[in-house]
């Protein structure tokens, strides 16, 4: 009941490897991590700080990764995590892409957060849907809904990754809305 938990990353260094942190002390006493990277910034995005242009959510996954296998649970087990990239992000493709290979991320379980907007453009046929940079909130290419549900499904099948998880339908039925919406 108490060892699993959710760790804010937010579109910050600072934030960033304090979850590694924490998430590493967590698998350090038994525990797994669940992580929604869908805040930080796509690859190329451009990085005011140091002028130079963004890595993107995997990037940052595979530290998270490295981590969790360098710290073993009890000395006896590695540790687990739950990835989660909403669907509307500019990068989701590369996410639901990368399980292929099962070496890659292997400390981690990825989930597509699916909304009720992309569910209705996947009723409708598969309507081009919006990819939405999280930095600025403004819609930076499209998507046909269809086809990246397609893509979930294939490798789903193919490598038992990625899952779904439907998001507002989580956050519709969350007894404690008034702490704020379940990521």
């Amino acid at each position: 009941l108490s060892a699993c938990f959710v760790l804010p990353v937010d579109d910050s260094l600072d934030s960033i490897f304090d979850s590694v942190k924490n998430s590493a002390l967590i698998h350090q006493s038994g525990g797994g991590t669940g992580l929604n990277f869908s805040k930080l910034r796509p690859s190329g995005d451009f990085v005011k700080s140091t002028g130079g242009v963004a890595s993107g959510p995997l990037s940052f996954i595979r530290i998270f990764n490295v981590a969790t296998d360098v710290v073993k649970q009890g000395s006896k087990r590695r540790g687990a995590n739950i990835g989660i990239l909403n669907a509307d992000h500019p990068d989701i493709v590369e996410f639901v892409n990368s399980k292929k290979d099962p070496r890659d991320f292997s400390n981690f379980n990825f989930s597509v957060a699916l909304t009720d907007d992309f569910m209705k453009s996947l009723e409708k046929g598969g309507k081009e849907f919006d990819l939405i940079n999280p930095r600025t909130k403004k819609p930076v290419s499209k998507i046909n809904s269809k086809q990246l549900f397609d893509l979930i499904c294939q490798n789903a099948l193919q490598a038992g990754d990625p899952g779904i998880i439907f998001i507002d339908e989580i956050n519709r039925k969350h007894k404690l809305k008034k702490l704020g919406l379940i990521e």
